[in-house]
């Protein structure tokens, strides 16, 4: 069985909902000591990606590959928040795009009686809460924007929506940790005809390396 100690989130995909911050003074109360939850998440991760996108008729084609090497550093306490600051590594295959890092943090919202409250982590300054369905599952939910979407085709677009899913498993005694992202969305397409389609638009893996 997987523990919450096990959570951690894919890069890109960054999925973002903001917290009340408690006080100082409460801030002060709590034990500093940072919880094995968020201990046991430093460590290197390594993975593989795929995202699509559609052609010019519509069809669900695969936009761009990337391998990466995810690396989560020691974990700090910070208000309402403990968590561990992020660093990925993304190298894209084919060379159209070049090498990318992106830097981010991941941890806990700790609760008012000092507990760990619901998984996040954040990047470019957005905040995606998550939300876990069991011992080794977790969902969350972001728009897509226009930008984001454009870059896979869609033009004129009226609403696009992502889940998230990820399943966190033990392969051959590696932590490994799948996803797979539905996005839906609704467009205009070059003859002005709304359009819609769910599909998926983003898979792949992370393996504890150590």
């Amino acid at each position: 069985m997987i523990s919450r100690s096990s959570v951690m989130s894919t890069t890109l995909i960054a999925l973002l909902i903001v917290c009340a911050f408690v006080t100082s003074s409460f801030c002060e109360e709590q034990n500093t000591e940072i919880p094995k939850e968020i201990q046991s998440l430093v460590g290197s991760y390594q993975g593989e990606w795929t995202a699509y996108g559609i052609d010019s008729i519509g069809q669900v084609i695969q936009a761009t590959s990337w391998v990466d090497t995810m690396t989560l550093s020691d974990p700090v306490i910070e208000g309402n928040r403990v968590y561990a600051p992020t660093e990925d590594k993304m190298y894209f295959k084919g060379g159209h795009i070049p090498p990318m890092t992106v830097s981010g943090i991941e941890g806990y919202f700790i609760n008012d009686d000092g507990s760990l409250g619901d998984y996040f982590f954040e990047m470019y300054g957005q905040v995606y809460r998550m939300q876990e369905l069991n011992d080794n599952t977790w969902i969350y939910a972001m728009p897509g924007s226009p930008q984001e979407m454009a870059n896979f085709g869609f033009t004129d677009i009226i609403s696009a929506q992502h889940i998230m899913v990820k399943v966190v498993t033990q392969e051959d005694e590696t932590e490994t940790h799948r996803l797979s992202r539905i996005t839906t969305v609704n467009w205009k397409d070059k003859d002005g005809r709304d359009r819609w389609i769910q599909y998926t638009s983003l898979e792949g893996y992370h393996k504890r390396m150590h």
